[in-house]
């Protein structure tokens, strides 16, 4: 047979590159792909070139380099803990304000924006999340991820110092930049320096980090909302995020991306990325003033949520028709199981985040606990994931299969979230914290084997690109359902008081700060007057669960028809990971006669 070595090609930019051979059998009128076939496909167009009498296919002049970099396990554990720091900076502010938002309202005097200070975060995170996967393919993974630690420490650091909640809610945005960058980039090296195969036992141990993050970020926001003060829910970022910043710029190998930075600059879908932006903006804008700020029906509702559709369409035909480098190409949306895995993270994390935000609330508003007792009574949803995902992950490792795991995941959740729409302001606190033992063990089946669906569902190339897309799909969900939820109960609250002929003041101090409920004098209200509103609330609450069960159920039958089962090793994998124990052999060797010359012939 045959055998062509790989030639190079002069782009338009200057700049040589390796294109893919393709010998064309006229006799058989088929062809034979070359062996660089993983290494180019960036963009779904391809043109055909002729070079020295062979005929070959130039994929695309913005060739882009392949940073996988499998690393022996001693490493691989030494860099996982620096990741796994980053990572719970990040999680750990998604959540840690949940307890302390009723504080953070009273003190600001600003109960109807204080959703804001989630949304915000979400927002921005929402909006840059599928830039994040082409930027570290065109930038280099590791010069994102420190800028982007930079990024939330500096604007941590502005949300601790904030003096008014529209300075804490615009420091929050600029600090959802980083935030949502670092959990985006922190599962693509992963991807990177671990086989698909053995990804599941170290992504297990992600997975709980994120879980334990999440979970215990209520907890912590309880305790500083009571004992201190809930800007120490931004102070704590600090040393952690810069332990995780010295930790990364030193142990992080990965390799560079050739190209300087103005041929870099050239090829960011600048575009497609302020597309993306706008409708996200536009999208949550019409959400969160629904039904509160402005009637559903009204211009200041409907005009945003009708741009942020067209925003939303004019994205899609931009990224399939016009885009060089798309930010989200079509041809991944085009595969079944990623379709399936999308649908079930955009509802994975409407309902997670729902649970985290608002049993909380209903803990504290509800039946009337401490900030400090509803964190620690919401430890029984903490407790149980960080088990399963770990399980979970090491199961995968071992037999390749993950699907089944989903799918009664989803059913489990669904069941669960059901009985969480029966919790009122009679339930038992034992009744409740139940429940929340057996969503735990149900989401916990979802998380870890999710992720690797999506990643053994397309080639490596595509890794990075889709790790961002179904990242965005899960924060998109989240936001999109925070907003809803901020709604249904606030719509529900000002039902339940208008039959109680409250004044205007009354009303407003109610939702601004909802916890004056547990303060009677403060409002002049009677015993019946405070169950009404402790009545509204409950029922408010119920409606998000109402939300959350349906979801659960849709994600469900999504995973049971449209996930399917693929093989977690590849081809090359025992190849790259030879190559990496070389290298790593290499360097050791090197070292060690680098400090032999130093010490010289005697000491040596």
């Amino acid at each position: 047979m045959m055998t062509v070595q790989p030639p190079s090609v002069e782009t338009p930019t200057g700049e040589s590159v390796v294109v893919d051979v393709v010998l064309f059998q006229p006799q058989m009128g088929t062809a034979v792909p070359g062996p660089h076939a993983d290494n180019l496909a960036v963009q779904d167009s391809s043109k055909k070139v002729s070079i020295e009498g062979v005929e070959a296919i130039q994929t695309s002049t913005h060739v882009l380099t392949d940073q996988t970099n499998f690393l022996p396990t001693r490493q691989v554990i030494t860099v996982f803990c620096g990741l796994s720091i980053a990572l719970a900076c990040a999680f750990l502010d998604q959540t840690i304000i949940s307890t302390a938002l009723p504080r953070i309202a009273s003190d600001f005097q600003s109960g109807r924006e204080s959703s804001w200070v989630a949304t915000a975060y979400l927002l921005t995170s929402l909006s840059f999340s599928p830039l994040y996967g082409r930027w570290s393919d065109i930038f280099g993974r590791k010069i994102l991820l420190l800028t982007s630690l930079i990024i939330f420490l500096v604007f941590s650091l502005a949300c601790a110092l904030a003096q008014s909640m529209i300075q804490l809610i615009i420091f929050r945005a600029l600090q959802g930049v980083g935030g949502g960058a670092i959990t985006t980039l922190v599962i693509i090296i992963m991807s990177d320096i671990v086989s698909l195969k053995d990804r599941g036992k170290y992504q297990g141990i992600t997975e709980t980090v994120i879980a334990l993050s999440q979970g215990f970020g209520p907890v912590i926001g309880g305790l500083f909302a009571e004992y201190t003060t809930w800007r120490w829910a931004f102070w704590i970022n600090l040393p952690l995020g810069g332990i995780a910043l010295v930790v990364c710029f030193w142990l992080l190998p990965l390799k560079t991306v050739k190209g300087g930075i103005r041929q870099k600059l050239m090829r960011v879908d600048y575009v497609g990325s302020l597309i993306a932006i706008v409708f996200s903006i536009l999208l949550l804008l019409g959400l969160t003033w629904g039904g509160v700020t402005h009637p559903w029906t009204s211009a200041a509702v409907l005009v945003p949520l009708i741009l942020s559709g067209v925003m939303f369409a004019l994205f899609l035909v931009w990224e399939a028709k016009f885009a060089t480098l798309p930010i989200m190409p079509m041809r991944v949306l085009k595969n079944k199981t990623v379709v399936g895995v999308c649908i079930c993270n955009f509802l994975n994390g409407g309902t997670f985040f729902a649970i985290l935000y608002y049993i909380p609330q209903l803990l504290e508003l509800v039946k009337g606990f401490t900030p400090v007792k509803a964190s620690l009574l919401f430890l029984p949803f903490l407790s149980p994931i960080s088990i399963v995902v770990f399980c979970c992950g090491q199961y995968c490792s071992r037999t390749g299969n993950y699907r089944w795991l989903i799918i009664f995941g989803y059913g489990l959740w669904t069941v669960a979230q059901g009985l969480q729409c029966t919790i009122d302001q009679h339930s038992s606190t034992g009744r409740i914290e139940g429940y929340l033992l057996l969503t735990a063990f149900a989401s916990g089946f979802t998380f870890q084997t999710s992720l690797l669906a999506v990643q053994a569902a397309v080639a490596r190339q595509d890794m990075a690109v889709v790790t961002a897309v179904t990242g965005f799909i899960r924060i998109l969900g989240s936001t999109i359902f925070l907003a809803i939820c901020a709604s249904l109960v606030n719509n529900t609250l000002h039902g339940a008081l208008k039959p109680l002929g409250l004044t205007t003041v009354q009303v407003d101090a109610i939702v601004d700060d909802p916890t004056v409920i547990n303060h009677l004098s403060t409002l002049n209200l009677d015993e019946a007057s405070r169950a009404a509103v402790v009545a509204g609330y409950a029922q408010g609450f119920k409606r998000v669960f109402y939300l959350t069960v349906a979801s659960m159920g849709v994600a469900f039958f999504a995973c049971l028809f449209l996930v399917d089962q693929h093989a977690l090793s590849r081809e090359d994998d025992d190849e790259l990971k030879r190559q990496a124990k070389e290298e790593f052999q290499r360097k050791k060797l090197g070292e060690k006669e680098g400090t032999d010359e130093a010490l010289g012939p005697e000491r040596v």
